[in-house]
């Protein structure tokens, strides 16, 4: 039973604290959005698996992933 406790608390953990991940393409770039607890950031991805440098855009949370979504996809970014 513990161990079902502890299987199902690391599940919800990082669930709770990712807000949203969003992929927008702009000039034929890839961009990828990451709002969590730590704060919202956008990087160029460069490949499948690598980005390049992240910008801190703002405070993080659900609400302001949206926030920054709207903002985002008004300056072109689709």
């Amino acid at each position: 039973m513990r161990r079902l406790f502890f299987v199902l608390f690391l599940l919800v953990l990082p669930a709770s604290a990712m807000a949203g991940n969003a992929v927008l393409k702009k000039d034929g770039k890839s961009y990828t959005l990451n709002c969590s607890n730590a704060g919202c950031f956008i990087a160029e991805r460069v490949s499948f698996f690598k980005s390049g440098p992240q910008k801190r855009l703002g405070a993080g949370g659900a609400a302001n992933f949206e926030k920054w979504m709207k903002k985002l996809k008004s300056d072109g970014y689709k």
